[in-house]
């Protein structure tokens, strides 16, 4: 299998590949590619929160502790009547140390490495799971970072199965296949993984603007920066006394 380092690097490269594509064929603003990269790029390492061990993993919570952190600061600043600051301080730290010491120790029990937690299943819940509560109301933003957040997790297994095989050898370990799947050899997890898929499905379903199931809707807006720069590279100014 990969190690932290390559399965990093593998979705980094993804996830800027897949910002520039954004760029490229849908105009999305470069600001909201840079987070679909960083998205991805995370998300690279999600597989492995099933494993007990590794002292990248503890950095890797760390900063998907922050990611969280941001997202409940974000969401309670849009409750109405707005909870007091103190409330907002609590409950932003809780969700910090929550992520932080807590989801990689009760997967770890939960799981096991190489369980239901390598698995396109997982994959789709995750992609779900951003969908659902990525902090903002437009549709076609929605998809891009949970498509995002799935490509690095499936750039994830699809290391480890290419790890995998050793091409001088022409042979595979016995770890290939256990990757790329749709059940776990526990019967329960699998059947856990797929109620919640279904699950979040159906709230997608709810949420899906009205229409032909596969539209995109509106671009996102452009966001506001306290800083001038161009969305598109056609759009930079030159100055005439620079031109020739």
């Amino acid at each position: 299998m990969g190690n932290y380092r390559q399965h990093l690097g593998f979705a980094g490269v993804l996830g800027v590949g897949y910002a520039v594509g954004t760029f490229l064929l849908t105009g999305i603003h470069w600001l909201y590619g840079s987070v679909a990269a960083l998205l991805a790029t995370i998300s690279g390492l999600l597989p492995d929160l099933d494993s007990d061990s590794g002292v990248e993993m503890k950095g890797f919570t760390g900063m998907l502790g922050v990611l969280v952190a941001v997202a409940v600061w974000e969401g309670l600043g849009k409750v109405h009547p707005p909870p007091a600051f103190e409330l907002h301080l609590w409950a932003t730290v809780s969700s910090y140390v929550a992520v932080r010491h807590g989801i990689r120790r009760v997967a770890s029990r939960l799981t096991v490495h190489r369980g239901i937690s390598h698995s396109i299943p997982t994959c789709a819940v995750w992609g779900s799971l951003v969908y659902l509560y990525y902090p903002t109301g437009t549709h076609s933003l929605r998809l891009v970072m949970a498509v995002a957040v799935m490509l690095g997790f499936l750039s994830h297994l699809l290391l480890d199965e290419i790890c995998s095989v050793d091409l001088s050898g022409a042979r595979v370990n016995k770890a290939f296949g256990t990757a790329i799947k749709f059940w776990a050899p526990s019967p329960w997890s699998t059947v856990a993984v797929y109620l919640l898929l279904s699950y979040l499905t159906w709230r997608i379903l709810e949420l899906w603007p009205e229409g032909d199931l596969w539209t995109l809707g509106p671009p996102p807006p452009e966001p506001s920066l306290p800083f001038h720069l161009p969305a598109k590279i056609g759009a930079l100014h030159v100055p005439a006394s620079l031109r020739r």
